[in-house]
């Protein structure tokens, strides 16, 4: 599937000022299993926002996980289309509102409220000839180290996924309800990544498994950090498991919005941050921010996404302690340019807006 083009709806304002959206399906470049899904292939909805002229790109990636379709997201942004054709957003303060009052209109879709988010940082930086952090913060970006993700894999195919990280400082090792320690053991063990910081992240798998000995092994090994053991449902275990395990434990599923983050204390050491998950760029900044402010380790992380989703994760990175921004790298056909990364660095250029472009067949269509 390529780029599904909503012309009759995305282009009722012509080719002025107003919104396209489009669906675009991305590959990575290996089928990327967790522990409850393997994907082959994704759906992103990409927005273009043009105002007076200039345009401002949106993304979001959509997880069923989350209740989240492309199809779905692509009827809110564009049931929202004439609405936001006739706002005049040219702050952050304008852009704060926005997010505020689009939410009755895309609710309860937080990827759509994201990609609308993005386009309007993007779009309004642009015409201020400033980047979007430059925007936010008042100061350039900072390159950004970034975890490379390794999927569950078989040995063979585990080895090529290490050889394709030689060199990356950090790496995070997913790990579903056998909780085995094969592929930290492996990786450990290789020249070029046994001496990398390492996380483990069990994407909610290990309610039958017994937490507190399998965290004193991965602390033996070197694990910096472990990533949402128990499904959010069991988040009333976490307070005792956090007293119990020898190494900080992060929440990916159980801190959602900006609404979670005052569960957090006393049940996890920290919280990953994701834009589609908490409705983008403006929320995300304020959870970087208060989790700061509650003494939480913060990190931002992503989907497989395209390198516009990634380079509105680097904004945040400037104020997180980690970033996990590997998912257009991940990726055999990212359909932006101009996020150059190495050997786990990402490079923001010093660009108006996100510092991205489309290309290719995605560019063609807006």
């Amino acid at each position: 599937m390529g780029v599904v083009d909503e012309a009759e709806k995305a282009e009722a304002m012509g080719d002025g000022d107003g919104v396209r959206v489009v669906i675009r399906a991305l590959h990575p470049r290996n089928v990327f299993r967790i522990s409850r899904s393997a994907r082959g292939e994704v759906e992103n909805v990409f927005v273009r926002w043009r105002h007076e002229g200039v345009d401002g790109f949106g993304e979001a990636s959509p997880n069923p996980f989350y209740d989240e379709s492309a199809g779905d997201v692509r009827e809110r942004v564009l049931g929202c289309a004439e609405w936001l054709a006739g706002l005049k957003v040219d702050s952050v303060e304008a852009i704060a509102a926005v997010w505020e009052a689009v939410w009755e209109r895309v609710a309860p879709s937080r990827a759509a409220q994201c990609a609308i988010d993005l386009a309007l940082w993007d779009g309004v930086a642009k015409r201020r000839g400033v980047s979007v952090t430059r925007l936010a913060l008042g100061r350039e970006a900072r390159p950004v180290l970034t975890f490379g993700t390794i999927g569950l894999e078989r040995a063979e195919a585990l080895a090529e996924r290490l050889e394709a990280l030689r060199g990356w400082p950090r790496i995070k090792l997913k790990s579903d309800a056998q909780a085995d320690l094969d592929a930290l053991e492996m990786l450990r063990g290789t020249p070029g990544t046994m001496e990398a910081t390492v996380a483990v992240d069990a994407n909610g798998s290990w309610g039958a498994v017994d937490v507190s000995q399998v965290a004193r092994a991965l602390a033996r090994l070197g694990v910096a950090f472990l990533e949402q053991p128990l499904h959010p449902g069991e988040d009333d275990r976490m307070e005792g498991l956090l007293r119990a395990v020898p190494l900080p434990v992060m929440a990916d599923e159980s801190c959602v919005t900006a609404e979670d983050v005052g569960r957090m204390p006393g049940r996890f050491a920290g919280f990953n941050i994701k834009l589609v998950k908490c409705g983008g760029l403006t929320p995300a900044l304020a959870m970087a921010r208060e989790g700061r402010a509650r003494g939480l380790r913060t990190m931002v992380g992503c989907m497989l996404e395209s390198s516009l989703l990634i380079a509105a994760g680097v904004v945040v990175a400037q104020l997180t302690d980690d970033a996990d921004l590997d998912g257009a790298w991940l990726l055999r056909d990212d359909p932006f340019t101009g996020l150059p990364v190495r050997d786990g660095v990402l490079r923001p250029q010093e660009r108006p807006g996100f510092g991205v472009e489309p290309v290719g067949s995605l560019a063609a269509t807006f």
